[in-house]
């Protein structure tokens, strides 16, 4: 059977919120939405409500629905949708929400106040001054602010501005703050919303929560029985069937219906409905941001492949990652964690492939013992030269300076030079000699004991007057030793300055410098990047795995057609 074109317009929705009138034929009842009622009506705030559910669930129809039901028994309800404040400063989001609730609650102001109740705050401090204004002056027994897309408030001003909303729960017991008793927040979110469980100001800590369920049997008959406005014969298994597919998901419902009401067909099977779900599955943007999300998030996937492989895992908001993933829309509760519904049952399995469950090989004891001796020997062997390599370069002064009286000469010099020499490393080392006394001119020659050592300019620098300075630049040119843990000494280099008198007789001192010779530092640093490489590399190999079967499949049967 080939499914009809589609037609333009479908009696189904599937874009934005659900209008409380004017779309009343295709909302479905939500228990939530009573839950709500009674806590608005209640004649005391005893908490602020949090509504979380994943995205394309019903929340924001949800809030239309009660606002739509209190605002005629004289609540003022102002609903404030942040998505338009992603990523603003912070003056607008609160000049925004400001504005929402005074636009909102103004037909519920008293005459006199309609003039001006206060300036838009554009900080917390403002806002909560804004709130008791506004508190004051509204004449309904209850302000209910409805705030939905909370994930849109960007994270460094979420703790401030959700901290006003806590302080404004919490400050409703002071004398002169008693109209902050007026307010009753509903937050409306998803998984960023469950971010905000932490911390002294998170408003969850004075919230109840209220999780949105997926629509029942019952529920999705209800939307069925639209079929029939467009002509089209729904025997009364077909909810069963709708409901095998989308385990009652608001949005996957709606689609589905949409899909089967732009096929016209005369009446409805369990195959056409299953074509349907095909058709979702070919492509939908709502299964792609799923993925995506749960993608992105490397916990939330291994999780996710967890419990579609086996065996089973316990439903529990106190793991993170189970939570996480109801938030994110994927699984829902059934005692164990159960993947949300059919459709995203396939759309996991194809995009996931969890592999099937491999028995652990397990270590024998006598393995456990040998390598654990291994490991004991193999530090006990290197032991003796880390100590002494750290010790005498990781730890060492990075500097000296050396003074020396030289009476046979009359002077007395500073010698200042970095103690470590590295072997190769292209920027040359500098010695320095400055005399703070000289008497009569003296000549100081740089002479090194390896003619491994590199010097860049004279060998030989004359000094006549107190103050002098002068720096000899060198380098070691030596390839690094092979490692020999049994000669844990670290090397050294010698470099003699050799002072000479220019008078007659021509008397002369030698000051030495010692150095440290770092053979290994590059050495082990380009080992640790190799090894590192290596690591990542296998570990994208073992990543991919599948991937690389399911290309070399499609090598193989492109290779057996041509032999064909």
């Amino acid at each position: 059977m080939i499914p009809p074109e589609p037609s333009e317009r479908t009696i189904f929705k599937t874009r934005g919120p659900l209008d409380p009138v004017n779309d009343s034929a295709i909302y479905v009842p939500r228990p939530e939405l009573d839950q709500l009622l009674r806590a608005a009506q209640l004649t005391r705030v005893d908490a602020y409500l949090a509504l979380l559910s994943s995205r394309q669930t019903g929340k924001t129809t949800l809030l239309y629905q009660l606002r739509h039901r209190l605002r005629p028994r004289g609540y003022g309800v102002a609903l404030i949708d942040l998505a338009v404040v992603l990523d603003q400063p912070e003056d607008q989001l609160y000049r925004f929400v400001a504005s929402g609730i005074r636009s909102e609650l103004e037909p519920n102001l008293r005459a006199a106040d309609k003039r001006d109740v206060s300036a838009l705050p554009t900080n917390p401090l403002e806002f909560r001054r804004f709130a008791m204004d506004m508190a004051r002056q509204v004449r309904a027994p209850r302000i209910v602010v409805l705030i939905d897309e909370v994930e849109a408030v960007p994270e460094s001003l979420a703790d401030a501005f959700f901290g006003t909303i806590r302080n404004i729960f919490s400050s409703r017991r002071k004398e002169d703050e008693v109209a902050f008793e007026k307010y009753l927040f509903v937050l409306c979110g998803a998984k960023e919303l469950h971010r905000l469980s932490s911390g002294p100001n998170s408003p969850l800590n004075i919230a109840e929560r209220i999780y949105l369920q997926d629509l029942t049997t019952p529920g999705v008959q209800m939307l069925a029985a639209n079929f029939t406005r467009a002509g089209i014969l729904a025997p009364p298994e077909t909810a069963q069937w709708i409901f095998d597919q989308t385990g009652g998901h608001p949005y996957l419902t709606q689609k589905l219906c949409a899909i089967v009401e732009q096929w016209r067909p005369q009446h409805i099977t369990p195959d056409l409905v299953q074509r349907a779900a095909d058709e979702i599955l070919r492509g939908d943007d709502h299964l792609e941001k799923t993925i995506l999300q749960v993608e992105t998030e490397p916990l939330l996937r291994d999780q996710l492949r967890t419990i579609l492989a086996g065996p089973p895992v316990p439903f529990s908001r106190l793991n993170p990652a189970v939570a996480r993933l109801e938030l994110a829309g994927a699984i829902r509760d059934d005692q164990q964690c159960v993947v949300r519904n059919a459709i995203y049952h396939k759309a996991f399995q194809a995009h996931l492939n969890p592999p099937a469950p491999q028995p652990k090989r397990r270590i024998l004891p006598w393995g456990r013992i040998l390598i654990a001796l291994l490991a004991v020997v193999v530090f006990a062997i290197n032991a003796p030269f880390l100590i002494n390599y750290a010790n005498d370069i990781v730890l060492s002064p990075r500097s000296v300076n050396e003074p020396a009286q030289i009476p046979t000469l009359g002077a007395h010099a500073i010698f200042r030079y970095a103690p470590i020499l590295r072997a190769n490393d292209p920027e040359w080392s500098s010695l320095t000699v400055e005399t703070d006394q000289v008497t009569i001119p003296l000549s100081v020659t740089f002479s090194p004991e390896s003619p491994d050592i590199e010097r860049a300019g004279d060998a030989q620098r004359r000094f006549d007057q107190a103050g002098h300075q002068e720096q000899f630049k060198f380098r070691l040119n030596q390839n690094v030793v092979p490692y020999n843990p049994f000669q844990p000494a670290v090397p050294h280099q010698r470099i003699h300055l050799i002072f000479v008198s220019a008078g007659a007789d021509r008397p002369s001192y030698t000051h030495t410098a010692d150095f440290r010779v770092d053979y290994y530092s590059i050495a082990v640093t380009s080992l640790v990047m190799t090894i590192g490489s290596i690591i990542a590399f296998f570990a994208s190999l073992w990543a991919n795995v599948q991937r690389l079967r399911d290309a070399a499949t499609v090598i193989g049967r492109l290779g057996g057609t041509e032999k064909e």
